[in-house]
C-alpha cells in the first residue's frame, strides 16, 4: 500500500517537474525570439537574455531528471546487465540507485544550505538585473527533490517487480 503511494506521488512530483521543464523551454524560445526582434527592428534589448535563459536551461535540466529517470530515458551503461538475471541483477540494480541516491542527496544537501544562505543573505545576481539568486537555488533545489523521490519510487518499483528489461529504441 504504501509502495502504491510513494510510486504515485513520484509520478505526480515527476509529471510536475517536466511540465515545468517544458514551460521553461517554451519561455526561452519566447525570449530568445524577442531579443531578436528588439535587437533587430527596434535597437533595443531585454537586458536580460543571457541571464534568464542561463537560469532557465539550467533549472529546466534539474526539473527534468525525475521525468527522464522514470520514463528510463536516461543515459545508462548496461553492459553488465546483460550477463545478470534474477536475484543479482536486482541487487546491482538496487546498489546502483543508492549509490546515486546518496550522490545526489549530498548535492541536494548543498544546495540546501547555498538557498539558505542566499535567501537569509539578499544576495542577488552581480548583474544589471540584480535578480534574487535564491529563485535560481529553489529551482535547482525542486528538480533534486524530485528526483530523489523518483530513485525512492524506483528502488521500492525494482524489489516489488525486479529490473525492467532494457528498451533499446531502434532496434
Amino acid at each position: 500500500m504504501l509502495s502504491r503511494i510513494v510510486i504515485r506521488v513520484s509520478g505526480i512530483c515527476s509529471g510536475a517537474g517536466i511540465a515545468v521543464a517544458a514551460a521553461l523551454l517554451v519561455y526561452m524560445v519566447i525570449h530568445i525570439i524577442l531579443e531578436i526582434i528588439l535587437r533587430n527592428f527596434f535597437a533595443s534589448s531585454t537586458n536580460s537574455m543571457g541571464e534568464y535563459v542561463g537560469y532557465a536551461t539550467g533549472a529546466m535540466a534539474f526539473m527534468a531528471m525525475g521525468h527522464t529517470f522514470m520514463s528510463r530515458k536516461h543515459v545508462r551503461v548496461s553492459l553488465l546487465r546483460r550477463f545478470l538475471k534474477g536475484k543479482i541483477a536486482i541487487a546491482v540494480e538496487l546498489f546502483c540507485i543508492v549509490a546515486t541516491f546518496a550522490m545526489f542527496a549530498f548535492m541536494t544537501r548543498y544546495i540546501w544550505l547555498i538557498l539558505m544562505r542566499d535567501y537569509t543573505r539578499g544576495s542577488v545576481s552581480p548583474s544589471l538585473m540584480a535578480t534574487p539568486t535564491w529563485y535560481i537555488d529553489a529551482a535547482l533545489f525542486a528538480g533534486l527533490v524530485i528526483f530523489l523521490i523518483q530513485l525512492v519510487a524506483s528502488a521500492i518499483d525494482t524489489v516489488i517487480n525486479g529490473v525492467p528489461e532494457e528498451q533499446i529504441e531502434g532496434e
